[in-house]
Parts: structure tokens; C-alpha cells; sequence
């Protein structure tokens, strides 16, 4: 009877030793890390809000990992523009270089958005780099 209770006083010996040397900051880590994810969602559908020039505006972000990809329409003083683009984020911030496959006369085909998640969530907000210029961006998040 004796030797069948080793296996089980050497067990709750050695789990009691871990238990008092335990540390929660790896799990409540991993628990803040989901539910950050969760809260800075940035893919979804974004809603052009920068000002009154652009319309029908809609920008489509999809993410794998870091990697980031877009798609976005818009009518600037009604001519349409469509691009699209692929890029990295860090953080809270994505920066995505697109390729404008509908061009507004005048305007570059390339260029770098830099976007990053407002502090409720609702917005992205950066500014376009292309062909020398900068200007602003801004996106409301569209649903939930």
C-alpha cells in the first residue's frame, strides 16, 4: 500500500513547489494581449471622412500577422480614384504602400499611407507621401 502512495506524495509535492513559485504574469499577459487585439481591431471597413472634396470613399483593410492590405474607393469632387495597397503594422500604426489603379488626372500613381488607430478605436488618421506631396487621412470605422 505504501509504494502506491509515492507516485502521489512525489506529484503533490513537487505541484505545491511550483504553486508557491508561480508567477500570473505570463498568463494575465497572454489574457491583455487578446483582449488588446480584440479592442485595436484594424482590419474591417474604414469610411473616408477627411473632408468635403472626397466622397464615396470606402477603404477595405485586411490584415495577416503584420502584414496589412488595402483597398480603397473614393470620388474626389466627383471623379472616381481606386488603389490598392500592401504594407506593415506596428503597434497601433500602418504604413502601406499603394499603387493607384484609377488615377484622377494630374494626381501620382504610387504613394505611402501612414494610419494610425485612434485612441477610441473609431478612426484612423495619418497622411498620404506621394510624388513629393502630404496630406492628410482620415477613416471612420464603419459597423462594429
Amino acid at each position: 500500500m505504501r509504494i502506491s502512495f509515492r507516485p502521489i506524495i512525489l506529484f503533490l509535492t513537487l505541484h505545491c513547489s511550483f504553486l508557491v513559485h508561480a508567477d500570473d504574469s505570463a498568463v494575465s499577459g497572454v489574457a491583455s494581449a487578446k483582449e488588446q487585439a480584440t479592442e485595436r481591431r484594424i482590419a474591417g471597413l474604414w469610411h473616408d471622412v477627411n473632408n468635403s472634396n472626397f466622397a464615396n470613399g470606402h477603404l477595405i483593410v485586411s490584415q495577416q500577422g503584420s502584414e496589412v492590405f488595402t483597398a480603397h474607393y473614393l470620388e474626389f469632387k466627383g471623379i472616381p480614384f481606386v488603389e490598392h495597397g500592401a504594407g506593415k503594422r506596428e503597434q497601433d500604426t500602418i504604413t502601406v504602400k499603394v499603387q493607384v489603379t484609377q488615377q484622377i488626372p494630374g494626381w501620382t500613381t504610387e504613394g505611402v499611407h501612414t494610419l494610425t488607430l485612434s485612441e477610441d478605436g473609431q478612426y484612423l488618421i495619418g497622411e498620404y507621401f506621394s510624388g513629393g506631396n502630404k496630406g492628410p487621412l482620415k477613416f471612420k470605422k464603419a459597423g462594429k
